[in-house]
């Protein structure tokens, strides 16, 4: 051992220091959560906006030999113990292979002790999830056809129903994060983060095409992209899912100003958005 180098046992001494502090904090954590329960009631509500918040500003600040994806993950676990100690929720999925593909990401993100209940669909979910519900529920991310969307749905809830409230998962391109893309959906309020996507969902006639529809969004000062489309039965109209790349909220006077703009709108909607997720490869001088 060289002068200045510390010997196992100092270094083991060190281990214990450091474990000692983490726990400690971990402990003060936990008791701001409980002290933040009394504050709201005891319905706990999964705010998205603010978990990604903190991340993106511990992964801008993250340096040295630890992975980032591991940071992410043991800050997932704590967030998802800290609303655990806010109150019962459960995390519903679809009971059929979809489901089952999101089962790990939705261990994953809501930590290993949250209760994950698996239902007979994607519409049982949204079905599940009553107002004023502290329950969420993780869908497929939608495809651009397909038979039976679950999204449509949203286009018709009640005020402060289910609506998309996160993508995941909310790290991309770090090893270990391979699970499938996707979408929870709950009560949840939006609130923007300064980097948010969001969802809008309309009922069409059969003319309204896809052309017609981006020059129209254009026109009233949204710039999106279609994400989804799925036929309303027999009837000729149509479902879109258009994604902006921005924050809206879903009083946007835009919104009605647009959908008067066209007969072909019958129903127009914000069903959700996004704080957009933690892209590694894109980060600058870390480990992901």
């Amino acid at each position: 051992m060289t002068d200045g180098q510390k010997s196992i046992e100092e270094l083991r001494s060190e281990f214990d220091r450091l474990d000692a502090a983490i726990h400690d904090l971990l402990m003060q954590r936990a008791a701001v959560s409980g002290q933040m329960a009394g504050a709201k009631g005891a319905t706990p509500s999964m705010r998205p906006a603010r978990e990604m918040e903190i991340l993106r500003r511990l992964a801008a600040r993250h340096k040295g030999e630890m992975p980032l994806a591991a940071v992410v993950r043991i800050w997932r676990e704590i967030m998802a113990a800290s609303l655990a100690l806010q109150g019962d929720f459960k995390v519903y999925l679809p009971g059929n292979d979809d489901g089952h593909a999101l089962w790990d990401l939705a261990r994953f993100h809501f930590g290993s002790g949250a209760p994950l209940v698996a239902l007979g669909g994607a519409l049982h979910v949204v079905q599940e999830l009553g107002a004023g519900s502290g329950d969420i529920g993780v869908l497929p991310e939608p495809l651009f056809e397909e038979d039976e969307p679950w999204w449509p749905h949203l286009l018709f809830t009640s005020e402060g129903g289910p609506r998309i409230v996160a993508k995941l998962p909310f790290l991309l391109g770090a090893p270990g994060y391979d699970f499938p893309p996707a979408f929870a959906v709950s009560n949840a309020v939006q609130r923007a983060t300064g980097d948010d996507a969001t969802l809008i969902a309309a009922l069409t006639g059969p003319d309204f095409s896809r052309a017609k529809a981006g020059a129209l969004f254009k026109a009233h000062g949204f710039d999106v992209r279609l994400v989804s489309l799925a036929p309303d039965g027999d009837s000729g109209r149509r479902y879109m899912l258009f994604e902006t790349t921005a924050f809206v909220a879903e009083d946007d006077d835009r919104l009605a100003v647009l959908q008067d703009a066209s007969e072909d709108i019958l129903q127009l909607k914000v069903v959700g958005g996004y704080a957009r997720p933690i892209d590694a490869g894109a980060l600058q001088g870390g480990k992901s």
